[in-house]
């Protein structure tokens, strides 16, 4: 197969990829419209006040319910002995400067690569300089003069 079948049929694959999820698209809009339209024959539903009192409520209750039953575990948890309720304040601190202590050796490290970074361009530029540096100012001392013979 050449290169230029190979592309072709790529190309093929992939316009079939793109029209079969065009088509999916298109298809999933006429749905919408369609239950929109739907909708628009039934109108509005229509709602019992009390049959949506008794919703917000049974809503109400079981968010109020399953607060209270969390509440309630954790107390008998820690009751029991399960669950410490207080970390000691030692703990915190602990992380704390471990963090910190971490976070600055970070710093100093990326501080040490920056360096070596800087210092590595310098020496690259050094080194271009030394090997090619009169080739390139020759070169384009060439070009200068071709272009003020081409210009006159």
């Amino acid at each position: 197969m050449t290169t230029e079948e190979a592309i072709k049929l790529i190309q093929i694959h992939e316009r079939a990829r793109q029209g079969r999820l065009r088509a999916k698209f298109m298809a999933q809009i006429r749905l919408q419209e369609e239950r929109e339209r739907q909708a628009q024959l039934r109108g509005a539903p229509k709602i019992d006040p009390n049959a949506a009192a008794i919703i917000i409520q049974k809503i109400w209750k079981g968010y109020a319910q399953r607060k209270k039953t969390k509440t309630l575990r954790s107390s008998e948890l820690s009751f029991i002995g399960m669950v410490s309720t207080v970390q000691p304040a030692s703990q915190k601190n602990a992380a704390v400067s471990l963090a910190k202590k971490i976070e600055e050796k970070r710093r100093l490290t990326q501080e040490q690569y920056e360096k070596e970074y800087q210092e590595a361009l310098v020496t690259v530029k050094e080194k271009i300089k030394e090997t090619d540096g009169s080739d390139m100012t020759e070169q384009m001392q060439d070009q200068i003069r071709q272009w003020f013979l081409e210009v006159r």
